[in-house]
Formats: C-alpha cells, sequence, structure tokens
C-alpha cells in the first residue's frame, strides 16, 4: 500500500492542465445582497424629491380638492414611472435571492418550533416581491383603478406579516447567539425598524379614512407621509440581509465550480 502511495505521489502531469496552479476565491454575499436590495429605498426617495420638484401640483391633487403637500409614493412613482419601473425590476433577482436564502437559513438554524413559520415567511416574502414588480410593471394606473388596489393590498397585507414573522425567527436565531455585540446591533436595528413601521401603518390608515370621510385638509399629507415612511421602513428592513448572510460566501473552486458555503 505504502508503494502504491509513494507511486500515486510521483505520478507526472497528465495535462498542461495538472501544472497549472489550482484557482479558487471567494465572495460575501451580504454586502452584494444590501446593494442590489437597497435600489428601491433610494430610488422611492428620489421619486419623491423630484415629484416635489418637478410635478407638485399633480402628485398633491386630491379628487375632493383638499389641501395637500405631500406626495403619496404611488403619486411619486406615478411620477416618475420609468425610474421606477427600472428599479422594481433591477431589484427583483435580489430580493427573489433573499427569499431563497433565508427559507434555506430558516431550514437550517431555526429550532423546530419556530422552523415552519420561518420558512413560510421566505414564501410571503417572494409574494411581495412579485407584488413590487407588478408595481413597478404598472406604475402609471390610477390610484382607484382595480389593479392598483389589488398591488397595494397584496404589498400592505405581505408586508405587515412579513415585518413581524421575520423579526419573532430573528429573535429565535440570535437568543442562540446573545451576548455577541453584532447580534445586539442587529436585534436593535430590526426591532427599530419595525416599531417604526407599525407605528406609520397605523397613522396612515387612520389620516387615510380621515380623509375619505372628511376630507380635512392636510390629512391626505399626513397618509402620503406615513405610507412613505412605513415602505422605506420594509425595504431598509429588507436590508439588514447585509447581517443576516455576512458569513455566507459564493465560492468557486477549479474542481468543484461555483457553490454556496454553510450558512
Amino acid at each position: 500500500m505504502m508503494h502504491f502511495l509513494e507511486d500515486q505521489a510521483n505520478l507526472l502531469p497528465s495535462s498542461i492542465k495538472d501544472l497549472q496552479a489550482r484557482r479558487h476565491f471567494r465572495v460575501s454575499v451580504g454586502p452584494i445582497l444590501a446593494l442590489g436590495l437597497l435600489q428601491l429605498p433610494v430610488c422611492m426617495a428620489y421619486n419623491l424629491v423630484m415629484a416635489i420638484t418637478t410635478d407638485f401640483q399633480s402628485t398633491t391633487y386630491t379628487t375632493c380638492n383638499a389641501f395637500n403637500i405631500f406626495p403619496t409614493t404611488s403619486a411619486a412613482a406615478k411620477s416618475q414611472h420609468k425610474v421606477w419601473a427600472l428599479a422594481c425590476w433591477l431589484e427583483f433577482p435580489f430580493l427573489i435571492a433573499s427569499a431563497w436564502l433565508q427559507f434555506r437559513f430558516y431550514r437550517r438554524n431555526l429550532r423546530r418550533p419556530v422552523r415552519s413559520v420561518g420558512c413560510l415567511m421566505a414564501i410571503i416574502m417572494a409574494v411581495s416581491s412579485s407584488s413590487v414588480l407588478l408595481w413597478g410593471t404598472f406604475p402609471q394606473e390610477d390610484g382607484d383603478s382595480l389593479l392598483h388596489i389589488t398591488i397595494a393590498v397584496s404589498l400592505f397585507v405581505s408586508c405587515a406579516i412579513y415585518m413581524a414573522g421575520s423579526f419573532v425567527c430573528a429573535k429565535y436565531y440570535m437568543s442562540d447567539r446573545s451576548g455577541q455585540l453584532h447580534e445586539e446591533f442587529t436585534l436593535r436595528l430590526k426591532s427599530g425598524l419595525v416599531f417604526t413601521y407599525y407605528v406609520w401603518v397605523v397613522v396612515m390608515w387612520i389620516f387615510y379614512f380621515i380623509h375619505q370621510k372628511f376630507c380635512f385638509p392636510l390629512a391626505y399629507s399626513v397618509f402620503g407621509m406615513g405610507e412613505f415612511i412605513s415602505c422605506e421602513c420594509f425595504f431598509i428592513y429588507l436590508c439588514t440581509a447585509y447581517f443576516d448572510f455576512y458569513h455566507v460566501y459564493i465560492c468557486y473552486d477549479q474542481r468543484l465550480g461555483f457553490f454556496l458555503s454553510e450558512m
């Protein structure tokens, strides 16, 4: 047996590839995912600024002619529909990739009582990603059209469920790693975004019904502000995937090809 090993070590190379150095590298998933997911919150801020500076009258118009100074996110997206459509289509692959990574991550790392909840949250994120893509595909639909209402309701429900469910899963996962500074910072950031999201969602819907019922001045402005802040919180929350997958790498090996490191 020893003679066989010695002969194998002394074998001559059979091709030029055997003489080349073995190539391999790895790239962290976290920064790539965070940069890809950052497109929509940046684009929403851009849409708002451009709507106020270049299209203020049409984006603040209300059917009851109430005084309004703050465009809704939908009106701003409609005003800058080409930019918004491009951003939604560019972000969609990153949203699906994040949902897939979360599904694998939850299935492997969560404890049994919440494992199914985590997988369900990943599926809900994929559903909300489809709603975002539809919003980007049809940004010029009127606010009272059936398609716009369907997209808005689907996106709101899926986002609200995902924010709550994924935060619970994060608490379960990070409770096993308590005491680490990185995990504590991530949990505080997520909890702050979740709290701000739900506060402004409640404010948003209260003032929406006030506007619809009484058409008070500036009521629709508060609704628009709540819609903008809650949407920003949701999409920035998705960017915290950086902290969830900073330790995951896309690896390449000359013999094995591309593969993901362990989560």
